[in-house]
């Protein structure tokens, strides 16, 4: 079934990435105004994130997100058809700064827990190595991985992750798309490696097992998973912040900022509340570029 849905996406996914990004937009008006798909949970959501802010303002930021929201699965179609980096890298739909951070702690022999959300396109994660334009990241792509939660439906689960690791080379022998049931089992096989962990942290938590208390995130008190940090801080790794800016082209800048070097220095609630923090400046500086869709606060 997986090959029929990457069959009958695949004359969608070679259009120029221009022409797909338009069909994404438009596909997002139809989604946000012609369907109003969770309309009722965006606008409470943004509401309730931006008090201070007035009823047209909350329904600009709204259009704005469901455009935005089209956008992100037609550059998922589009990445999952182009396995050339080379192709990858000239379209510079990502481009990372501060690579340095993560060079530096390869250098210093530490594993790094990047800690992401759904701020711009999580589903392009997978091309990290491929965004590294000033210089050079000396992660091996066999260790730059991917911690994921697995898609009820197993025909997209298998479409879905042939996308995300379109740009690996070798990818008959990468193991790092790494779903997060299995995260600890993996982390803790290879806690003597130097590998990268790209987490996303911003989903309400899996069970309350995993349960942390933020007091405030975006004018709520909000509940965290702590798979991150725990592991991090278990381990002794180094947790960095990761930001998925967009830019005037539609394309997008990754921001690195290092939050620890030895997260066991540090608890678990130390790091989620400044990662917290983190995010909701980013939020608020481009509050389109976000998954408003989730029901975050329950």
């Amino acid at each position: 079934m997986h090959r029929l849905i990457h069959i009958l996406t695949r004359p969608l996914a070679i259009l120029p990435l221009k022409t797909l990004r338009a069909l994404g937009r438009f596909m997002g008006w139809l989604a946000g105004d012609v369907l109003a798909y969770r309309r009722d949970v965006v606008i409470t959501n943004l509401s309730r994130s931006f008090p201070e802010k007035q009823y047209h303002e909350i329904s600009d930021i709204c259009r704005r997100f469901y455009r935005h929201f089209g956008k992100i699965f037609a550059e998922a179609l589009w990445f999952g058809a182009h396995s050339s980096r080379k192709q990858l890298r000239r379209s510079h739909i990502v481009e990372m700064k501060n690579v340095g951070i993560l060079n530096e702690l390869y250098d210093k022999g530490k594993s790094v827990f990047v800690m992401a959300s759904h701020n711009g396109n999580w589903e392009l994660y997978g091309g990290f190595i491929s965004y590294a334009y000033e210089e050079e990241l000396k992660f091996p792509e066999n260790d730059v991985c991917v911690i994921y939660k697995k898609m009820s439906s197993k025909s997209f689960e298998k479409f879905m992750t042939r996308n995300r690791i379109a740009p690996i080379i070798d990818k008959d022998n990468y193991d790092g798309m790494v779903e997060t049931d299995l995260a600890l089992r993996y982390c803790l096989k290879h806690r003597h490696d130097r590998k990268i962990y790209t987490f996303i942290t911003d989903q309400y938590p899996y069970s309350d097992r995993s349960k942390v208390r933020i007091e405030s995130f975006l004018n709520q008190p909000t509940y965290s998973m702590d798979g991150a940090p725990a592991l991090a801080h278990k381990l002794g790794m180094a947790v960095v912040y990761l930001n998925m800016k967009e830019k005037e082209d539609g394309n997008y800048e990754m921001e690195l900022k290092l939050i620890s070097e030895d997260a066991g220095t540090r608890t678990v609630q130390d790091i989620l509340d400044e990662y917290y923090r983190l995010l909701e400046k980013d939020i608020q500086d481009q509050p389109w570029n976000y998954l408003w869709t989730h029901k975050r606060w329950k």
